[in-house]
């Protein structure tokens, strides 16, 4: 029936939502039997073709999009339902068949199982995500130390604004994205929390209480994940904002990630007619028509990343805000929407790292340049000469187009030690 309620031209359910639903139902199968709530030979038919679908044996039965109605009941059910297809000819016993509802989604409902699913793809994404990160970060760090003594001008609204280094800005950098992992792995404490047992509507009817107990350690021993059952199950069927939460630690990853890329296509414009203080590698030609154009592609590329996550955060916090009394049934968007940013953002931050931060080239002499020919060093002096003879004396070079230095140097107001002694730029 969703093939033909939902006929959307969109993609199908992403699959790390499927094997999560899958290892919930093994659980469930493992937790029946323990308490000698479903039969043997069921439950482990059951396990047998989760086992299965969790190897990838059966990927082309999950179709159904990702878009649709329900609150997921279709996800849910075209799982349950390939299941036991397959448990009952793994059993190949005619007289007994394995029921999708009655078996395989036995003491759980789609609102407790989609979410709890959800919330493990989850954990699995941020840990692929924070180790792009930790990848990007240390070469920020590595890129800092190497340009430390590399002195450039330092812009505030793209006006000149006073010396600095390339390393300080690296450094700087790597220090931002410090500050956003530390938000995402704070997001993903709350995704540990389940709804598993809470059934449809968070107060555990048809799921009992040696199930509930039981399931947790079955599914925490076969995700190797520390899940925990949530202290209100009726609060994490009925509000999905923990997952609204989750996405918005990585749109101030992504936001941040933008903006060094913006950064780094600002100081890399040129070769000749821009600032030209860093150089990016030259991945593939610039253009159809201007020879030997190059591109910063690669930044550009991680501006629409920002681009997309912040779209589809938005999806989420539209799907979250219209979770209606007991439940959240925009769960279908929620899910895509998140797993879509997840694996967006970890694959550009992977890029960003490998094919553009680490192979910058520093221009010293370009940046030197710039640095000399600005007004940069005027503040430096203030505290030796006051506000209004600095003045002047920026006024001075900018008519006669010649260096703060020059000017220094020519009206014999510092030697050229000590005015390296004044200017001197802290780390």
């Amino acid at each position: 029936m969703a093939l033909k309620n939902f006929p959307f031209p969109y993609h199908k359910v992403p699959l790390d939502l499927i094997y999560a639903i899958t290892e919930i139902k093994i659980a469930a199968a493992l937790a029946h039997k323990k308490i000698g709530e479903l039969r043997r030979d069921k439950a482990d038919s059951i396990v047998r073709a989760g086992n299965e679908i969790l190897n990838g044996t059966h990927d082309d039965q999950f179709t159904t999009s990702a878009l649709q109605g329900g609150a997921g009941t279709s996800i849910n059910m075209n799982v349950n339902e390939v299941i036991a297809l397959r448990a009952s000819e793994l059993l190949n016993r005619p007289e007994i068949q394995i029921h999708p509802n009655d078996d395989v989604n036995k003491s759980q409902s789609t609102n407790d199982v989609n979410p709890s699913a959800l919330r493990i793809v989850a954990i699995r994404k941020m840990s692929a995500l924070l180790n792009a990160l930790d990848d990007l970060i240390t070469t920020l760090e590595q890129k800092g130390k190497q340009c430390a003594s590399i002195k450039k001008l330092a812009r505030t609204h793209i006006q000149d604004a006073l010396p600095t280094t390339l390393g300080a800005e690296m450094i700087a950098y790597s220090e931002v994205l410090k500050r956003d992992r530390l938000r995402i792995a704070e997001a993903v404490h709350y995704m540990h929390d389940l709804n598993l047992g809470g059934t449809a509507i968070g107060n555990s009817i048809s799921a009992s209480t040696a199930y509930i107990k039981e399931v947790y350690i079955q599914l925490s021993a076969l995700t190797k994940l520390p899940l925990r059952k949530g202290k209100n199950f009726m609060s994490l069927t009925g509000s999905q904002s923990d997952f609204y939460h989750m996405s918005a630690s990585l749109i101030a990853l992504a936001l941040d990630i933008s903006k060094i890329a913006s950064d780094i296509r600002f100081l890399s414009s040129g070769p000749n007619g821009g600032i030209g203080e860093i150089a990016l590698e030259a991945l593939q030609p610039g253009s159809s028509i201007m020879p030997g154009k190059v591109n910063p592609v690669i930044p550009e590329s991680l501006n629409q990343v920002y681009y997309i996550l912040s779209g589809q955060h938005l999806t989420i916090e539209h799907a979250c805000e219209n979770s209606h009394l007991e439940l959240g049934i925009m769960f279908p968007s929620i899910a895509d929407a998140l797993i879509s940013n997840f694996d967006l953002l970890t694959t550009g931050t992977t890029i960003f790292n490998e094919k553009c931060i680490k192979l910058i080239k520093p221009n010293r002499e370009r940046a030197l340049q710039w640095l000399e020919s600005s007004t940069a060093y005027a503040t430096l002096l203030v505290p030796q000469f006051g506000y209004d003879l600095v003045s002047s004396i920026v006024k001075e070079s900018i008519e006669e187009k010649k260096t703060i230095r020059e000017i220094i140097l020519k009206k014999k107001l510092l030697s050229a030690k000590e005015f390296e002694a004044l200017i001197r730029i802290k780390d």
